[in-house]
């Protein structure tokens, strides 16, 4: 039985309340042309920045190789893989070597459009369900987000978190939906708001 994880950071709901409202601004200006991933990351690292304390700093597109132990990282999921986000301490920043171990990595986030798939979804978290399995101490959040319809695999018809916690396939993790953050022009359109929901990967069994 896993115990009831600590609250998530105060940067990560602010930051995905903020994606959602950017994606209702960049869904006025561009009517028709769905966000790419890219930008998605982007807009996301811009506010997760604007959001830390003044004790942490926020590296970009960083190798997984250098969250674990050197030379552990699964050959089967890219022994070049990078994370799209990652949370250290700014005094390793400072003293950290080019391409070397980020001891103090606090968090690691993914971004990923709900769009993309459930195969496309279930890979990333595979991916930080394996840096949870050689680096317990980090945390691992999925930035899942979708444009203009509600992720049902996450979110209820009420437009609030899933409150189930399924294990992610072949693993021994499960994953949680911390938070949903969205954006609406109406309070009563559910199935067509501005999702960002915050997924927090997990170890062991759920409680």
């Amino acid at each position: 039985m896993s115990r009831k994880p600590e609250k998530y950071p105060a940067w990560a709901a602010k930051a995905a309340q903020g994606l959602a409202f950017w994606m209702g601004h960049r869904r006025a200006l561009y009517w028709g042309y769905p966000l790419s991933e890219g930008a998605l990351v982007a807009e996301a690292c811009n506010l997760i920045y604007a959001n830390l304390g003044d004790g942490e700093r926020l590296l970009c597109e960083e190798r997984y190789s250098h969250l674990v132990p050197h030379g552990r990282w699964p050959a089967c999921l890219g022994p070049k893989a990078r994370a799209d986000l990652v949370v250290v301490a700014a005094r390793e920043v400072k003293a950290a070597e080019p391409g070397g171990l980020l001891s103090s990595a606090s968090v690691v986030v993914e971004v990923k459009r709900a769009s993309a798939g459930s195969v496309q979804i279930d890979r990333d978290l595979k991916r930080l369900a394996a840096l949870k399995a050689e680096n317990s101490g980090v945390r691992a959040l999925l930035f899942l987000v979708s444009e203009a319809r509600r992720p049902t695999r996450f979110v209820s018809t009420k437009g609030v978190a899933s409150r189930t916690r399924p294990r992610i396939p072949t693993t021994a993790f499960h994953y949680a939906v911390r938070s949903v953050k969205k954006a609406a022009s109406t309070f009563v359109r559910v199935g067509s708001a501005n999702y960002v929901c915050v997924i927090e990967v997990l170890n062991g069994q759920p409680a």
